[in-house]
C-alpha cells in the first residue's frame, strides 16, 4: 500500500513538448492548484537552466 502511494507522489505531472511547451498531465490526482504550481516551477527551472547554459556556452568561446 505504501508503494503504490509513493508511486502516485512520483507521477510526472508536468512536461515539455518539442516546441518547449509546458504540458500538464491531466489525469493526475493532485489539486488543480499544485499542479499550477508544479507548471510554474518547471517553466522557471528550465529559463534558469538555459539561461546558465548560455552564459557558460559563451563564455569558452
Amino acid at each position: 500500500m505504501e508503494a503504490a502511494l509513493k508511486n502516485a507522489a512520483h507521477e510526472e505531472v508536468v512536461s515539455f513538448d518539442q516546441e518547449g511547451n509546458v504540458v500538464v498531465n491531466k489525469d493526475c490526482q493532485m489539486s488543480k492548484k499544485l499542479m499550477a504550481r508544479r507548471a510554474i516551477e518547471a517553466h522557471l527551472e528550465r529559463k534558469r537552466l538555459e539561461k546558465n547554459f548560455d552564459e557558460h556556452y559563451f563564455e569558452d568561446m
